[in-house]
């Protein structure tokens, strides 16, 4: 069987609409089933950020203390979505640091760069702009078909649009190969 982490993307490209270059995200995000959340995340939720949850080094299995300390911890991060199994009614997904192109002479984004995402709630169709993401984190390893996929999870999450400005689209790491005009 193969790999359903790899195959994803092309299955996206084939079963969706091109992106155009001139596309604005406020064209796009109309089309989406996400509302803008105009909530401020409360104290009791922690922003993290993708630059902090790669310091958990994939070759150690020590994990980091400030990063062990999030473990069960209400967590916002904002990132992008790639949808599992489903574009539809979509209850599980991945979510990235950026629009993820996947090919396959690149390599895909490492455990620690990718965080799996449950929701209550499904979502009636994926997005390709930036969302926020709110939910429990659990740090443990995910396997699919014997692959390690990711070391994050979200469970009982919220999800809402977000902005552009708010993703981390600056501290990219040099191998993510990037999709979109953002």
């Amino acid at each position: 069987m193969i790999f359903k982490f790899l195959l994803i993307p092309f299955l996206l490209i084939a079963l969706s609409e091109p992106i155009q270059a001139s596309t604005t995200l406020e064209t796009k995000a109309a089309e989406t089933t996400l509302e803008v959340s105009t909530e401020r995340v409360s104290t009791e939720v922690q922003r993290v950020f993708f630059r902090e949850l790669r310091r958990y080094p994939l070759n150690n299995r020590a994990v980091p203390e400030e990063i062990s300390s999030l473990n069960g911890k209400r967590v916002s991060i904002v990132g992008f979505m790639v949808p599992f199994d489903r574009i539809e009614n979509i209850t599980q997904f991945i979510l990235l640091q950026a629009p993820f192109m996947g090919c396959l002479h690149v390599p895909p984004p490492q455990a620690n760069e990718v965080l799996m995402v449950n929701t209550n709630t499904p979502l009636r169709t994926f997005t390709y702009d930036p969302i926020r993401i709110i939910g429990d984190l659990v740090i443990e390893e995910v396997f699919i078909e014997g692959f390690l996929v990711s070391v994050y999870t979200i469970n009982n999450a919220s999800v809402s649009s977000s902005t552009a400005q708010d993703a981390e689209l600056d501290d990219l790491p040099p191998n993510f190969h990037f999709y979109g005009d953002l």
